[in-house]
């Protein structure tokens, strides 16, 4: 599956079907009681900051959204039903969120944020068919607009879904391209792919008239609650906790940013994507048998390439990442609708190495000691490790924010993997001013990829393409050499991508 900004995404044109809330569903939304169950410790930060971000006039783009192609022509009354059944397996998508008083500062913990649910017998749509959409621009930007403007948790609904029927534009062919977007509260990557499969799986019962053959998925309702008891046992004696405090102290209480020059050190600059091909099906499956006979598996084997990459192109003897980790721990929320998201460090020494044979294992063990931090909320370690590390980390607070994040994704291991090209299905996310970058390697089965969301101006542009240039060489020859053996300096260019605008 591929990954866009949603600014440089190219959809086909044609005419436009949406799904709404029915009136009396938007009432009953409306005047939904308060539900205790609280919201995840990462769905309040969240939240409070969406809410700061409205009152303050702020442009957010806090969404997840996933676009697909359908053969055929669409039968509307067969997604109606699609649509609403998928809506009423997941319960995360009843619920929108407020704060107890509306007038006081949102990010005030004493002002708790509060939880409504629709009642599902309540839950209605209706398609509602729109316009012809002659350009590809129109249509991204119809999209877009929607995307932006009603997404939001702190309402009801939270998500879009729409289609472009292809076969109303000229040269089309039968075929339809499905859009839906919802707020990141409720959601993350893994979820998208999910709604992919089983959107997919539901709309084809439909037409055929039989049921879904799909498990019942877990509650998310339910995870929230076991997130926060776990949150709630977390102190300052709690084995988590040591364990980051030994990470920020290790890097001089923070996380390093990108190792290269973004040109936006004075302000945020408007976000951009790139795509860099990192190494083939086969290279991957050799790269894989290196990391495996050198007590690694591959994504201890990405972050050694990580690691050597910034070792050579900036000196930078310790590694350090973020890495996103699936806290879908228990086999009922396989197939939920959630943020099943933690984010734990990944951090080690390579000055006392010299090839990435002799690294691979301490990245894999670097990643494993990662994950034993993953089982609390991040952010609740974060808010622990920040009030324990005295006065001047507090003041300088900006530091320990949670840097750009390192992801890692198999691709291969989802459902519906081989049908990512055929229905050109692409993840897509918003984009907004930045300073930043956030990267994300895909391994599917055509091979491994690297996307990096990042501000658009020469120097970033620059900078990134010469990361994962060098990332694709170390992972290429170590596939065709058995190894790699990295120097401060610059190793001689081979093999390397070409770099492509996420379109």
């Amino acid at each position: 599956m591929d990954l866009n900004l949603i600014t440089h995404w190219n959809p086909e044109p044609g005419r436009v079907v949406e799904w709404k809330v029915t009136e009396r569903s938007a009432q009953a939304a409306a005047e939904a009681p308060v539900n205790p169950a609280p919201p995840t410790t990462m769905q309040e930060r969240h939240l409070r900051r969406s809410m700061l971000a409205a009152n303050n006039g702020e442009v957010q783009s806090p969404w997840i959204g996933i676009a697909f192609d359908f053969p055929g022509r669409l039968d509307a009354d067969a997604m109606t039903r699609s649509l609403h059944r998928y809506l009423l397996r997941h319960d995360t998508l009843h619920s929108w969120f407020s704060v107890e008083n509306p007038d006081a500062d949102p990010t005030d913990k004493a002002n708790p944020i509060r939880r409504h649910v629709v009642p599902p017998e309540s839950i209605e749509l209706e398609a509602v068919p729109g316009d012809v959409l002659t350009e590809p621009v129109q249509v991204r930007d119809h999209i877009a607009d929607r995307f932006a403007t009603e997404t939001s948790a702190l309402g009801w609904p939270a998500f879009v879904f729409g289609v472009i029927e292809h076969y109303h534009a000229e040269s089309a062919d039968e075929s339809f391209t499905l859009f839906h977007a919802i707020d990141h509260a409720h959601t993350d990557m893994q979820s998208m792919i999910l709604m992919f499969a089983e959107i997919r799986i539901i709309y084809q019962a439909e037409l055929d008239g039989v049921e879904p053959e799909l498990p019942v998925p877990g509650s998310y309702v339910t995870y929230s609650r076991q997130e926060r008891e776990r949150a709630a046992a977390l102190t300052l004696e709690s084995p988590e906790v040591h364990g980051w405090i030994g990470h920020l102290a290790r890097n001089g209480g923070s996380f390093p940013s990108f190792p290269l020059d973004l040109g936006a050190s004075d302000e945020p600059k408007p976000a951009i994507g790139s795509r860099f091909d990192l190494a083939d099906a086969d290279e991957c499956e050799r790269f894989g048998e290196v990391c495996k006979a050198h007590g690694s598996n591959f994504i201890g084997g990405v972050f050694a390439a990580l690691a050597i990459t910034e070792y050579e192109l900036a000196g930078r003897d310790r590694y350090m990442a973020l890495s996103p980790i699936g806290t879908r721990n228990a086999p009922e929320y396989f197939w939920s609708q959630g943020w099943f998201i933690n984010l734990i460090p990944v951090g080690f020494e390579i000055t006392d190495k010299s090839s990435f044979t002799d690294l691979a294992s301490r990245a894999q063990d670097a990643y494993r000691s990662g994950k034993a931090l993953g089982e609390v909320s991040v952010q609740q370690v974060i808010d622990t490790v920040s009030a324990a590390a005295g006065p001047e980390a507090v003041a300088g607070h900006a530091t320990l924010a949670p840097p750009p994040i390192v992801s890692y994704i198999d691709g291969r291991r989802l459902p519906g993997t081989d049908d990512y090209i055929r229905t050109k299905a692409t993840g897509l996310v918003g984009g907004k001013a930045t300073q930043i970058t956030s990267m994300w390697v895909n391994r599917v089965l055509a091979g491994t990829w690297l996307a990096v969301s990042h501000p658009d101006t020469p120097e970033a542009h620059e900078s990134v393409t010469a990361y994962a240039e060098r990332m694709s060489t170390i992972m290429k020859t170590v596939a065709r050499d058995g190894d790699y053996r990295f120097t401060p300096e610059a190793p001689s260019d081979h093999d390397a991508p070409e770099a492509t605008t996420c379109t």
